[in-house]
């Protein structure tokens, strides 16, 4: 079996018109990934950490064996143990939140198939996950103290950085219900505009990223 080829050496395969579009991407980037501290903006511990997270959450690899060499003196190995539980945990609440739309189409919800992944419907959707609770209460009430196990005081990461993860985390599984109490939560630990501005960037760019490594086979 051979390496895996990295990043730069799969965009430099592309030569033709496209490659303009990626020196685009590469240079964007980079800027994303700049160790410099300026007020405002993520600092280099937050960076990998979001990294690492996000890179679970698509999941790639790839990306996770580049994020290993960016965490080395910077990151504790518990603060990775972390950052990859938070990425489990936000992949699985995005699916408990989708999961309630099953009952939607159990009772036969007229609107059922116009159901929006966009708007959250809050009255109703709590309605939906009560019966997904109490149809299988004993699980239902295992999976909540699983998840709730990352809430807990005395974890390595600050509740910020939590927040942080989890808004990266719900940027990829494209969950408005995560992304509405993660946000709520960060905004009120203080979070800055030009922080969840920098996590949604550096997930949009993982998204970039681990397209062009899963691309490698083709180019």
């Amino acid at each position: 079996m051979t390496a895996a080829a990295s990043l730069n050496e799969v965009v430099s395969r592309i030569k033709g018109p496209a490659s303009n579009y990626v020196q685009a991407f590469e240079a964007h980037r980079l800027h994303l990934h700049a160790s410099g501290d300026t007020d405002g903006a993520l600092s280099p511990r937050q960076r990998v950490l979001v990294r690492i997270a996000i890179a679970v959450a698509i999941p790639c690899r790839e990306m996770l064996r580049t994020c290993r060499s960016e965490a080395e003196g910077i990151l504790a190995r518990e603060e990775i143990e972390q950052a990859v539980s938070v990425a489990t945990a936000l992949r699985a609440g995005a699916a408990v939140a989708y999961g309630r739309l099953a009952y939607k189409y159990l009772n036969g919800d007229a609107d059922g198939a116009a159901v929006s992944s966009a708007v959250s419907e809050i009255k109703r959707d709590r309605e939906l996950m009560t019966q997904f609770r109490r149809s299988s209460p004993g699980d239902f009430d295992r999976l909540t103290k699983m998840l709730g196990e990352m809430h807990k005081d005395g974890l390595p990461l600050s509740k910020l950085d939590y927040e942080l993860l989890a808004i990266g985390c719900s940027t990829i599984t494209q969950c408005v219900y995560c992304m509405e109490r993660h946000v709520d939560a960060a905004r009120a630990l203080g979070v800055l505009p030009s922080q969840i501005a920098q996590v949604v960037h550096l997930a949009v760019s993982a998204r970039i990223e681990a397209s062009f490594l899963a691309a490698e086979e083709i180019l």
